[in-house]
């Protein structure tokens, strides 16, 4: 199931902000979810996105389709999210190690997350190997929401969460969001929450799950 933004889903939505937030910084403390197949919400087939694109810390557009041409990870996070600013340096280690011929990692950040903020956060945690970019309503995390996979994937690794999120809350706003693609810019498969990432970890997943 897709998941189309309406105004009152996104009232819905930014109501249930701050409960993301708390629900998902419930786990911040550990390592985090394993960065394995299982982990993640296999979508039902592979699917295709509209033509979408980021803000780079210039001020330009860059689209997705950037990247298409080999399996990627395409990873949402926000300056606001304790989880997510705790994830980002060992998502930075990830991107080095995997190095400029291994899988690529997309870092995007979300609303509120301004490339200001997002500058003064890599500078202070010498992220240096992950792109600045931004989504800045939110509108490219919410197009690429696949609202079955991400319930899914909250199942298998932390079904306790569900008592605390609605689905459309989640498909919305809730983040750490992990997507895995395939070389032709598919959605394959969703994560939500922190993840404990390292480069075999994604290398495996990606090839399990994307190809």
């Amino acid at each position: 199931m897709t998941f189309s933004l309406t105004r009152r889903a996104a009232l819905a939505g930014a109501a249930g902000l701050l409960a993301s937030s708390r629900v998902f910084s419930a786990s911040a403390e550990d390592k985090g979810i394993p960065f394995v197949p299982n982990s993640f919400g296999v979508l039902a087939k592979p699917r295709a996105l509209p033509v979408l694109s980021f803000q780079n810390e210039q001020g330009q557009e860059v689209p997705l389709s950037h990247w298409f041409g080999k399996p990627f990870v395409l990873h949402f996070w926000a300056t606001w999210c304790p989880p997510c600013i705790r994830e980002l340096p060992s998502v930075n280690a990830t991107a080095k190690a995997l190095g400029a011929d291994g899988p690529q990692i997309v870092t995007a950040a979300v609303r509120g997350s301004t490339v200001p903020k997002v500058r003064a956060f890599y500078d202070a945690h010498k992220i240096d190997a992950l792109p600045l970019l931004v989504d800045p309503t939110s509108s490219v995390m919410m197009e690429t929401a696949d609202q079955d996979a991400l319930v899914a994937s909250i199942k298998h690794v932390r079904p306790d969460d569900l008592k605390d999120l609605t689905p459309s809350v989640m498909a919305l706003h809730g983040v750490p969001r992990s997507l895995l693609l395939n070389a032709k810019g598919e959605v394959v498969a969703e994560a939500i929450g922190n993840m404990d990432w390292s480069a075999d970890a994604v290398r495996h997943t990606l090839s399990v799950l994307a190809g």
